[in-house]
């Protein structure tokens, strides 16, 4: 897939809905909206469209997925000869994932593969994602972590009490942050705080109608990379088998994610929380 922007660099507003954030998409003279999602690979379309209306020609290349109830399975890839992204982007061979899950919202996911060519500023203050062919600078900025962009999503490290946990950061996701029920940090807050459990509808965006068992807790403060963070609310997941950081934290700062740079393997994630 090659992705080529207007320009060298730029920004580009985008559009919110429930916490998330949206792009939008054009192809064969349709446009529609697609949700930013660093924690999935694969951009992903209703399949409604993918395999019936436009009839996107099949690839050799699957996908593995895992639904919200933790069954598996493998997708085959569909093709786009190209596609436009806010009328700033054009991709071509673009790989699509067919998805029965959407075909009812009539909205897409814009996966890793998209950001994988370029270097981003999500600056939430202003509402505007900008892009650069050169990486942005992180000297100053506190929270930083590097990642292997070949077999890694961007992360970083929360400590509560002295529990350590790695963190997807996850701009798909509208809350603060979710770690499993079964991690070491997940048993210890469960049970410090006495927490109670609640069943709860987990089938979020997809709408799956999975069940989950899930504690929530509001804490003062914890450190993301040995820098305090307050007020934030953790979801504690009996379904869920990874962590993540969400827009509800990655939204109190401008976000930098480099992935082209000096190296061909190693991306940068960093955040700049705001003073005030």
């Amino acid at each position: 897939m090659e992705i080529k922007p207007k320009d060298q660099s730029g920004c580009i507003p985008y559009h919110e809905k429930s916490g998330r954030l949206l792009l939008e998409a054009s192809y064969n003279n349709e446009s529609f909206l697609m949700i930013i999602d660093t924690y999935c690979h694969f951009s992903q379309l209703p399949s409604d469209w993918v395999v019936k209306k436009w009839k996107l020609k099949k690839t050799p290349y699957r996908h593995s997925t895992i639904d919200v109830n933790n069954k598996r399975s493998k997708v085959r890839l569909r093709l786009m000869d190209t596609i436009s992204i806010s009328n700033t982007f054009s991709a071509s061979n673009f790989y699509i994932r067919p998805n029965k899950a959407f075909n009812s919202f009539e909205v897409g996911i814009l996966g890793l593969d998209f950001f994988n060519d370029l270097n981003w500023k999500f600056d939430f203050r202003n509402n505007e994602i900008c892009y650069n062919t050169q990486p942005y600078q992180l000297l100053n900025t506190l929270i930083s972590n590097q990642f292997d962009r070949n077999t890694e999503f961007p992360w970083l490290t929360i400590s509560i009490d002295q529990n350590e946990q790695k963190v997807i950061v996850d701009l798909g996701a509208g809350n603060d942050m979710m770690i499993p029920a079964g991690s070491k940090l997940g048993a210890y807050l469960i049970e410090k705080y006495k927490l109670i459990p609640r069943s709860v509808d987990s089938g979020g965006a997809n709408k799956l109608g999975g069940s989950d068992i899930q504690y929530k807790i509001k804490l003062d403060s914890i450190n993301i990379q040995g820098t305090p963070v307050k007020d934030v609310e953790i979801i504690i997941s009996e379904n869920t088998k990874s962590s993540y950081i969400g827009c509800g934290i990655l939204k109190r700062g401008r976000l930098y994610l480099n992935f082209k740079g000096d190296s061909s393997s190693r991306g940068e994630i960093g955040l700049e929380l705001y003073k005030h």
